[in-house]
């Protein structure tokens, strides 16, 4: 029995199909690194990384804190887990001892690791970030020369297990350049006699772009449960939906106000629903701002307004009552689709932004397991 006001609905089996669909596309050669960051985009990372294992052949997760790391090996997590983000200094003990896969990527990191070293009694293994063109995190091409003296300084206390790096957009363009920069930076590390691990780049909008940009292992999140939104391929299922409930119905008039403020005025009489959620449920105010669609009995119908904890939906003449369920995107319990992509795109994010900001009292179900 669900006692929250609203629930995300996770599909299982929509989940293992899509993993399917991504392994037949990179090919049995390339590592599949599931990422796991943000709860798993809000999904539950616990429930969803021991459903990966039980389907076998994941050696690798990837978050983006350690203390995401430290939740998944202590839920019993035995596989390889990368922190993608550079870890803070005071956090490298805890990460050293959970056996984290740090991310190295900037020159500060080395007597950090040193010590930490010294501490364990073992060499730390990390991930080598390069800056390929993103700009936020990695050692840029032209430091290669320091990079490699202090690698070769550094072989008593750290070994390298991955190296990886990211693209800035996908447009066809950036994505050679990149991808470009990528080798010949992992060549000339290797002929400086640098074991550069397993190597990476491509995540789910990279396979998208049938560019040639696997190497060694693809790290896929949105793709897990999502299809592109600008050029979908059909072949990923929407394995999400949100839904909440109407708490009451009421026939309301032109002139008269909803929410907090008096910000929203009906321009006319209409049948308003009180909706069971609001911004303090993590569903973003921008969407009713944009006055986005939701499901009511199989139809579309727009939100007016939101608090915190309530909000509003114009009915229209649907002969809606209180207790009827309002699907926010993905499948209604008819098997009617809202794409989250489509209600996301309204406000400029992706369908994995809205589920990663629900809140812990949005309840998580799951089916097909």
């Amino acid at each position: 029995m669900i006692t929250s006001n609203s629930y995300l609905q996770i599909d299982l089996q929509a989940i293992k199909e899509n993993i399917e669909q991504i392994r037949r596309e990179i090919g049995p050669e390339v590592k599949l690194i599931p990422v796991l960051k943000a709860n798993a985009y809000g999904l539950g990372a616990v429930t969803i990384g021991r459903f990966l294992s039980d389907l076998g052949g994941i050696d690798c997760f990837a978050v983006s804190q350690v203390a995401e790391g430290i939740e998944l090996r202590e839920a019993g997590a035995t596989q390889q887990i990368l922190v993608m983000s550079l870890p803070l200094d005071t956090q490298v003990e805890a990460a050293v001892e959970h056996h984290l896969l740090l991310t190295l990527g900037s020159f500060r990191q080395f007597p950090v690791l040193r010590e930490a070293a010294r501490k364990a009694g073992r060499r730390i293994p990390v991930s080598l970030k390069l800056d390929t063109g993103l700009h936020r995190i990695g050692f840029l091409p032209e430091e290669a020369d320091r990079l490699i003296a202090e690698l070769k300084r550094a072989e008593d206390v750290i070994e390298i297990r991955d190296s990886f790096s990211h693209f800035s957009d996908h447009s066809r363009e950036q994505m050679e350049q990149q991808s470009g920069c990528f080798r010949d930076y992992l060549e000339k590390l290797r002929a400086a006699g640098i074991r550069t691990g397993l190597c990476h780049m491509a995540s789910s909008a990279s396979l998208e772009t049938g560019e040639n940009v696997l190497f060694d292992a693809v790290r896929a999140g949105r793709r897990l449960t999502l299809d592109n939104p600008d050029r979908p391929t059909g072949t990923i299922r929407e394995a999400v939906s949100y839904r909440a409930w109407l708490t009451d119905v009421r026939e309301r008039h032109a002139g008269d106000t909803l929410g907090y403020d008096r910000k929203t005025i009906l321009e006319k009489d209409m049948r308003v629903g009180v909706l069971s959620i609001g911004y303090g449920d993590g569903y973003d105010p921008a969407l009713f701002a944009a006055h986005a669609p939701v499901l009511v009995r199989g139809r579309r119908v727009r939100l007016l307004a939101c608090c915190m904890d309530q909000s509003f939906v114009d009915l229209e003449d649907l002969d809606a009552e209180a207790g009827d369920e309002v699907t926010l995107f993905g499948y209604d319990g008819a098997g009617t689709l809202l794409p989250a992509q489509e209600v996301a795109g309204l406000i400029g994010c992706e369908g994995c932004d809205l589920t990663a900001r629900l809140t812990d009292r949005v309840a998580r179900t799951y089916t097909g397991m």
